[in-house]
């Protein structure tokens, strides 16, 4: 069934105030992943935005998605409604923007992708660019979001995210980015792994290509499984996962040095093996897409990213 007939079951009154709300609400629970996730977000409760749900199901004569003991999932109907309510938000929230620079001011939100555990890193410097926009504005709604790497580039493309931090990864000509600091990687063991307790200079890349390892659950340009002879024995999408394969002392893993360092290696649960083999140098980036220009808000935070970090290199 194509996408105009699924839509079609009913003619939409005007929009409304409220009708915008809801559409707000609804982006913000499929983007959560569910009603409960949602809550923190929204600021609402549960119960509240299970009623939010039914007027706009209501309001549009389609059931949006499945809630229950099974959890959440969107009909197609519903996953089409949120595809076509996100365009709509994002231009509206382009639209508000783009009156507001008419005007000289900077207004609307800016939605920021990164990934995770950055923060740990100490070259990263974003949280002085934060201080720097919102010195020089308070009339722009600032949004970061957790966002899988392998992911970045689609969320930017359709207009999900203004800006991303994520580190260099094969990308398509519609995606911009420039380099702000590098993240050091290094290969890591937990205490409970036999290579542990064995002496450094004991440890060489053909015993490393013998160990089992968790890979990273994204095609990446650096070499994470170039260093062992067989595949990977666990998969992970995000650093915590990779950590928690690491921990439980069956596989070794590539995670950055300053967020091993802080959690575990200080407190002798993980050690570096081979670190001038196996370790490596990452970009990380601050991306946007070519598609659209980007805002006024949107264009003068991305200055203050790259201030903040040209003045700290």
């Amino acid at each position: 069934m194509k996408k105009a007939e699924l839509l079609a079951t009913k003619s939409l009154p005007p929009l409304s105030d409220i009708d915008l709300r809801l559409l707000r609400v609804y982006r913000t629970i499929v983007e959560c992943g569910g009603f409960s996730q949602a809550q923190a977000e929204l600021g609402i409760s549960r119960s509240t935005i299970s009623t939010h749900m039914s007027n706009l199901e209501t309001r549009l004569g389609l059931t949006l998605c499945r809630r229950g003991r099974s959890g959440f999932a969107l009909t197609e109907r519903g996953r089409l409604v949120y595809e076509s309510a996100s365009k709509f938000l994002t231009a509206l929230e382009g639209f508000r923007s783009e009156l507001g620079e008419l005007q000289g001011r900077m207004t609307g939100e800016i939605k920021i992708g990164m990934v995770d555990n950055l923060t740990s890193n100490s070259s990263c410097k974003l949280y002085e660019a934060i201080n720097k926009f919102c010195a020089q504005t308070q009339d722009v709604h600032l949004i970061i979001q957790v966002v899988a790497p392998n992911q970045i580039d689609n969320w930017l493309t359709r207009g999900l995210l203004h800006l991303a931090i994520v580190a260099n990864l094969p990308s398509s000509d519609a995606i911009h980015s420039e380099t702000i600091f590098h993240e050091r990687q290094e290969l890591y063991c937990s205490s409970a792994h036999p290579l542990f307790d064995m002496d450094p200079k004991l440890i060489t890349k053909d015993i490393i290509s013998r160990q089992a390892f968790v890979r990273r659950g994204y095609s990446v340009t650096t070499p994470y499984d170039s260093f062992f002879n067989e595949p990977a024995a666990a998969t992970a999408y995000h650093m915590e996962g990779v950590a928690q394969f690491i921990l439980s002392g069956k596989y070794v893993g590539f995670l950055p040095c300053d967020f091993a360092q802080q959690q575990w290696v200080n407190n002798a649960q993980m050690r570096s093996l081979l670190p001038n083999i196996c370790g490596f140098e990452v970009p990380i980036s601050v991306t946007y897409s070519n598609l659209a220009p980007l805002s006024l808000p949107a264009s003068v935070f991305r200055k203050m990213i790259l201030a903040a970090h040209q003045t700290s290199n």
